[in-house]
């Protein structure tokens, strides 16, 4: 899905083709072709073919050129809608696909997700079709009930070929290719508009299919509008102020499925909520459900299709070794054991499907290794909460990392740019709705923990794998495709699943080398959640659980770490081993995720003596004074000591929240771990051990002037009278350093409260 100039080419070449078309389409219509078969007005929607003339083609091929050969213009693309009637007033659903778009997102975001589904109704008023929200959501009182237009084109009323046709006077055509299109651009990171309007130039209409309860077609817009980005050139097709999307809209018979039973939430947020509802008359009370699919014993299996794609990376040699569809469709029917009876099924795309079709649910793959995410996401029924379609995106490049994990290579190069987005997200939303998705998974998280004892922590997992590596590299393919059907199935991700062995839940970020021991299926925690929402238990999961929000308060609630004490046999051992590697050899500090592991505990430990396990682990063998004997047999201790716990103090209370990792609040005041915490503040500020610079004491002053109580301001005024003492007595170098500390002091005291 990357941007390429082939692409803005065809952009622009659709945009054109699109201008001709439209202004043949504004007046009469030509007469359609001798061959074509004749129209027959049934069923609540109908496509009208709009045809153009032999002298528009010809139009249309010149003023395309050389671009002509890059385009093939089918005028049978082009076409109007006609709505019975009987209709008007009556529910439907309309939901809308993004497809794709371009520019993309400077993430990787360029479609591939829903907008939405509303419930409208059809109405009509001055030559104009419209959509108003027709749900039971907003519903505030028996006296106000809330109208919103979310749609409207514009009523066809000269068409002659149609005004002849045997029963068009019950019928109101409408031209889909005019509708509002309100579209607006979000910078997702910083929740800002890319511009104070948007406005659509061009639209067309394209690919109309019948389903068996309603229709479905695609919407190509292209518009500009006024983009402002913070990193000038970082996203240069938005200096062009154009944007050209394609969504998928369906119109299908509102219903809700038959015997479908909605479930309350419980207490713990073990489920995506859906169709909330507003209880009319109650003061904005709101009632609550999870979302979940129509799955019951007897029913139909659900069917699952594997888009064109995977047959084409089976086919690579670089992957001949895998079975990458079996994987894939393990993924997906594995869940079926969790309910005791066929769920899903799962197929391969045939000819023409697409993954933005409606009546559909589809595995997509992504060819292009530039992105790293793997993602879900589901459309439903606002009004109950049931889940009506979903799909989940996976890049190659998930397959690529699980290939590097188990074999120490890559099949592809790294490229260039996939792991460093620069500043902002572009999303386009349309008509109100904006794309969703219950879990954006990135494999680079994946490799910032994977500089720890990989094989120590594996031999306490279980040891040596008996797997091939064939099944190694499948298996972890598979948790990955599992842990999104996962998601679609109603499942919130529980990251405690990591503290059984093996995981408790595929719901949980594995460690990677955990996933090969995951056994194929899904956890105890997975079996127990699915069967609780769904009607076949009346017991909520007993595994230990916690999800997103818990991840910034609970050092348990980790993403990618391991064992039943992590602690102890996980971040404890990684942060440990990197640190006596670089105290012996001067080597790499640790990891930033093996600190922030240990750090998170010194936080928000659960206990006393968790925190200062955790605070032991972070210093022992760096905190002052340092042994003079260490300083005589080791030169390089001192220096890499001197760094290191400057390091761990710098991140307990200055560094910004981004390097802190999940948990980010400064360590909890107690009367046990705060006075170490300030022993070793106070150690390196006054150089004890003769092994700590001056750039490491200037931090611990900032660090002191922070904390704003007494005991770190008589810390500051005892350093503050010794250096000044020691003035006199230095000179060169030295008295300039000092002279410049004293002057921090100085500062930091004079006053010390505000």
């Amino acid at each position: 899905m990357a941007t390429s100039e082939p692409f803005v080419l065809r952009a622009l070449v659709c945009a054109f083709g699109v201008w001709v078309m439209l202004c043949v389409g504004c007046g009469s219509e030509p007469e359609p072709p001798a061959t074509a078969a004749p129209l027959i007005l049934e069923g609540p929607i109908v496509a009208v073919p709009r045809a153009l003339a032999p002298d528009s083609m010809r139009k249309l091929r010149e003023g395309l050129g050389g671009a002509a050969s890059v385009l093939q213009v089918n005028s049978s693309e082009t076409f109007y809608l006609a709505l019975r009637k009987s209709e008007l007033g009556q529910r439907w659903f309309m939901s809308v696909y993004l497809k794709q778009h371009h520019p993309e997102s400077l993430t990787g975001r360029s479609g591939g997700s829903t907008l939405g589904v509303r419930v409208v109704s059809f109405r009509v008023q001055n030559d104009t079709l419209y959509a108003f929200d027709a749900d039971d959501t907003q519903v505030r009182s028996t006296l106000f009930d809330p109208e919103e237009i979310i749609e409207a084109w514009p009523i066809v009323t000269d068409h002659r070929d149609f005004n002849r046709l045997g029963g068009s006077d019950q019928y109101i055509l409408f031209d889909p290719s005019r509708g509002l299109d309100r579209v607006i651009g979000v910078d997702t990171l910083r929740n800002a508009m890319y511009g104070p309007g948007f406005e659509v130039e061009l639209a067309f209409a394209q690919r109309f299919r019948a389903l068996k309860d309603g229709i479905s077609f695609e919407k190509i817009f292209t518009g500009h509008g006024q983009i402002s980005f913070d990193v000038p050139g970082a996203f240069p097709e938005a200096d062009n102020h154009r944007v050209t999307a394609t969504v998928s809209i369906a119109f299908r018979r509102y219903q809700e499925g038959a015997g479908y039973t909605p479930t309350p939430p419980p207490p713990r947020e073990h489920y995506f909520i859906g169709g909330e509802r507003i209880v009319p008359d109650s003061g904005g009370v709101v009632t609550e459900v999870a979302t979940k699919w129509n799955i019951h014993p007897g029913m139909k299996p659900i069917a699952w299709v594997l888009s064109e794609e995977w047959v084409a990376a089976q086919q690579d040699p670089r992957y001949k070794d895998y079975d990458v569809i079996g994987a894939v469709k393990r993924g997906v029917e594995h869940w079926n054991a969790a309910f005791g009876f066929p769920v899903f099924t799962t197929r391969m795309a045939m000819p023409g499907e697409s993954f933005a079709d409606d009546d559909k649910n589809f595995v997509i793959l992504d060819p292009d290794p530039s992105y790293n995410l793997a993602y879900a996401n589901t459309r439903g029924n606002p009004n109950t909460g049931e889940t009506l379609g979903a799909s989940v995106y996976v890049n190659i490049s998930w397959l690529d990392r699980a290939i590097g994990v188990i074999t120490g290579t890559s099949p592809t190069a790294p490229v260039q740019g996939a792991n460093g987005p620069v500043p902002g997200a572009f999303e386009l939303r349309w008509n109100g709705m904006a794309p969703s998705r219950l879990c954006e998974l990135n494999h680079s998280d994946v490799e910032a923990r994977l500089s720890g004892p990989r094989e120590q922590v594996s031999m306490r997992l279980g040891g040596q794998s008996a797997l091939s590596t064939k099944e190694r590299v499948e298996r972890f393919f598979t948790v990955v495709v599992m842990h999104e059907v996962g998601h679609t199935l109603g499942l919130r991700h529980n990251f405690k699943g990591s503290l059984g062995f093996p995981a408790y839940s595929v719901m949980d970020y594995i460690w990677p080398l955990d996933q090969e021991h995951r056994g194929g299926g899904v956890g105890p925690y997975d079996v127990s959640a699915v069967r609780y929402l769904y009607g076949l238990s009346s017991a909520l999961p007993s595994e230990p659980f916690c999800t997103d929000m818990d991840i910034l308060r609970d050092p348990d609630c980790s993403r990618y770490d391991a064992t039943s004490v992590p602690l102890e046999l996980f971040h404890g051992p990684a942060y440990r081993e990197a640190l006596m590697a670089a105290l012996e050899e001067g080597g790499e500090p640790p990891p930033d995720a093996a600190l922030n592991g240990v750090l998170q505990y010194v936080r928000a430990g659960r206990s006393i003596t968790e925190r200062l396990r955790a605070w032991t682990l972070a210093v022992e063998g760096i905190q002052a004074p340092l042994p003079p004997e260490v300083l005589a047999q080791k030169p390089v201790h001192g220096a890499v000591s001197d760094v290191e716990l400057t390091r761990v103090l710098q991140r307990l209370y200055l560094d910004s929240p981004s390097e802190r990792g999940s948990i980010r609040i400064d360590p909890r005041p107690d009367t046990v771990l705060t006075p170490l915490i300030l022993g070793q503040v106070r150690a390196v500020l006054l150089n004890v051990d003769g092994v700590r610079g001056y750039a490491s004491r200037r931090v611990m002053v900032r660090l002191l002037q922070k904390l704003q109580t007494f005991e770190a301001y008589a810390i500051l005024r005892e350093a503050r009278l010794e250096v000044e003492a020691r003035l006199p007595t230095l000179s060169g170098r030295a008295l300039y350093e000092a002279e410049n500390l004293a002057s921090h002091l100085q500062q930091a005291t004079s006053p010390y409260f505000p």
